[in-house]
């Protein structure tokens, strides 16, 4: 079903409120990730702004000496300082702010599970500068840590103990126990600890983004009302313009458009239909002529008639020109126009229809007889075939015709006509022509089972036994049969034909060959396959036959038997295809000899092993001098040339009996053997 304008409006409209969401999601996440960062960046400031401390305060302590007793020895040393800024920062900022270590001096700065983590990850990861990452466990905060080297000034403190002045030394241990010695430059000391707590990034985070969405949805809905208010005026043109379509041009009134419109471009579309409207105006009649008639004799043409037969029954008669493409080659193009409008005034006073170039119909009156209607058709044939004189030539045309009189419709009288060349008269009618309806319903029954039967892998091969003299077979000849869906076994006198016509007959064909060589490959026995000049013809065909005899590596026990009264000399692929095959060993026979227009010359151009004399002479060589005059001279031909010579059709002994006394070389038929599906 095809879409409406508000139809695919609301589809629009559902659309777009999924893309609104999908973007406010994005957004949301844009502004999380953009707060969470900012934050990121605090911590990482602080750290530093520490780290920096730790570095002045490593350069200034080993020159400043605290002489006051009420300030802690170590009150300007960096770990001690930095320990009491991060303290003050915590409290003021509401922030955990933590220098700590795994091997702390201080009770204080005792590391948690997850500062722990953090120390092995820098331990592990030594090229790592920070970690950061949101935890969600029990509360919400994001979690900073950084890394504390040692320095070469961290030595003096946390060095080797041999190292480290002994007053020192001694002071360290008093304050903080024998721990945090041994470290030597780059090895992890500890991690400045940061968390932020959550809540007030979240805060800012859902403060910002209902900011951002309320404009984004004031826009978007004003951009839906925008959008509707438009539409509405869009819709408000097009019916206009449908209106005006409906009510005018569909009836055919053709008048101006003159409904005022709200948008510059449907006024174009107006002016476009004011014009096409005056078109039509102008063009009515010429248009309708053009629909309706032939514009080279100006008479009512198919489409006309078509109309008419709609409304009412006519006997019609249809007439056709012999082999007009001849004349239009002979004479040329121009003269053959001439002939057509002449041909046309000659119907005379009978209502005619020009069908196509050389067809015209005449719809004739009712009368009481088939015999009245012949006489009336055949004065007009005899009118249409006095000679034409154009120019200084006299043309001579012939003319058949087709009499739809029973079905009375186009399609009746078209048969006829086609029927007539079969038939070869001049007048047919469609009670003649039911017949050939008959057998094109047949063909079509043929070859839909011969289609199903190709589907179904019922197309299979009989074999029929070749014999010599003394009965032994020879070989055997493969025949085409199809079983059809009832298990019927039906020659190809009833689908070969049909096949032919159509593009299964090369499947046939492969068919044929592949299941008759596998029938013989395990075997020692010869065989012959019928080919035609079609096969031989089809590149397809021919290079595959080709392979099967180059795969089956005995060509010299395959036979291909090719019809005789299909002259191939003149097809340089039949010929090249039999050149080919001769030189596998395959021996050609030629089928059917003796029933068309057969001469020795044929069979010595093509280089035939053998001859099958065609069963019409066979069957009547008893009782038919002529039929032994032949069978006689192609004995002694092939003879002569060294040829094989077959008889088909042997139906008893007497036949039998007959050929042998002729010295020909084999027999084939049923008082053998009928074609059986084994061998």
């Amino acid at each position: 079903m095809k879409k409406t304008i508000k139809n695919h409006m609301i589809f629009t409209f559902i659309l777009s409120g999924v893309g609104l969401i999908f973007v406010l999601l994005v957004l949301y996440k844009a502004v999380s990730f953009f707060l969470i960062q900012q934050e990121i960046q605090k911590a990482r400031l602080l750290a530093h702004t520490l780290v920096y401390t730790r570095d002045y305060l490593a350069t200034l302590a080993p020159y400043v000496k605290l002489t006051n007793k009420h300030f802690h020895p170590f009150s300007i040393t960096p770990a001690y300082t930095v320990s009491k800024i991060s303290t003050i920062i915590a409290t003021k900022e509401h922030m955990y702010v933590k220098q700590t270590s795994d091997k702390y001096r201080d009770i204080k700065n005792k590391p948690n599970q997850e500062e722990l983590k953090a120390i092995e990850f820098f331990k592990k990861h030594k090229n790592k500068e920070e970690l950061h990452y949101l935890n969600s466990e029990h509360s919400e905060y994001i979690f900073y840590a950084y890394p504390l080297k040692i320095e070469k000034s961290c030595l003096k403190c946390h060095g080797l103990v041999k190292n480290i002045p002994k007053d020192l030394y001694k002071k360290l241990v008093k304050y903080y126990g024998n721990r945090a010695f041994g470290y030597k430059p780059e090895e992890i000391r500890g991690i400045i600890a940061i968390r932020i707590p959550f809540e007030i990034v979240r805060k800012e985070i859902d403060n910002l983004f209902h900011k951002i969405a309320f404009v984004i949805l004031i826009i978007y809905i004003l951009g839906v009302i925008l959008f509707l208010k438009i539409n509405s005026l869009i819709l408000r043109d097009i019916n206009e313009i449908n209106s005006f379509l409906e009510n005018n041009l569909v009836k055919g009134i053709y008048k101006p458009f003159r409904k005022k419109l709200f948008f510059r471009d449907f006024d174009l579309l107006k002016r476009a239909l004011n014009n096409t409207v005056q078109t039509f105006k102008k063009f009515k009649k010429e248009i309708y002529n053009n629909f309706y008639y032939d514009f080279l004799t100006n008479l009512p043409n198919r489409k006309k008639l078509n109309d008419l037969l709609n409304k009412k029954d006519f006997i019609i008669a249809l007439f056709d020109i012999d082999d007009f493409r001849e004349i239009n080659y002979y004479y040329g193009e121009e003269l053959a126009d001439l002939l057509i409008k002449k041909v046309a005034k000659r119907f005379g006073k009978f209502r005619v229809f020009h069908i196509k170039i050389d067809e015209f119909a005449v719809i004739l009156e009712y009368k009481d007889s088939e015999n009245e209607i012949r006489n009336e058709v055949k004065k007009i044939l005899n009118e249409l075939e006095k000679p034409y004189v154009i120019d200084d030539f006299v043309i001579y045309v012939k003319f058949r015709a087709g009499v739809a009189y029973e079905q009375k419709d186009l399609m009746s009288a078209i048969m006829a006509l086609d029927v007539t060349k079969m038939l070869k008269k001049d007048i047919v009618f469609d009670g003649e022509a039911k017949e050939f309806r008959k057998k094109f319903k047949t063909h079509l029954q043929y070859l839909q089972k011969l289609k199903i039967a190709i589907e179904k892998d019922k197309i299979v091969p009989y074999f029929q036994p070749i014999v010599d003299q003394e009965k032994r077979v020879c070989k055997y000849e493969a025949l085409v049969r199809l079983i059809d869906e009832e298990g019927n076994v039906v020659s190809p006198f009833f689908f070969l034909d049909v096949a032919k016509k159509s593009r299964l007959y090369y499947e046939l064909t492969k068919i044929m060959i592949d299941k008759t060589f596998n029938k013989f490959k395990n075997t020692d026995i010869n065989f012959s396959i019928n080919l035609t000049t079609l096969d031989l013809e089809n590149d397809f065909t021919r290079e595959y036959i080709i392979e099967k005899i180059r795969k089956f590596k005995n060509g010299e026990r395959i036979g291909f038997e090719i019809v005789e009264s299909e002259d191939i000399r003149n097809s340089q692929k039949a010929l090249e295809f039999i050149k080919t095959v001769k030189s596998f060993g395959c021996k050609i026979l030629i089928d059917d000899f003796g029933s068309g227009y057969a001469n020795f010359d044929y069979l010595l151009s093509l280089g035939a092993d053998g001859i099958k004399i065609d069963g019409s002479l066979i069957k009547n060589i008893l009782k038919d001098e002529n039929s032994q005059i032949i069978v006689k001279t192609i004995v002694s031909f092939a003879k002569e040339v060294n040829m094989q010579v077959i008889a088909e059709f042997v139906e008893n002994n007497e036949i039998f009996e007959y050929l042998k006394s002729l010295e020909i070389d084999c027999y084939q038929g049923y008082f053998f053997s009928p074609p059986k599906d084994n061998i």
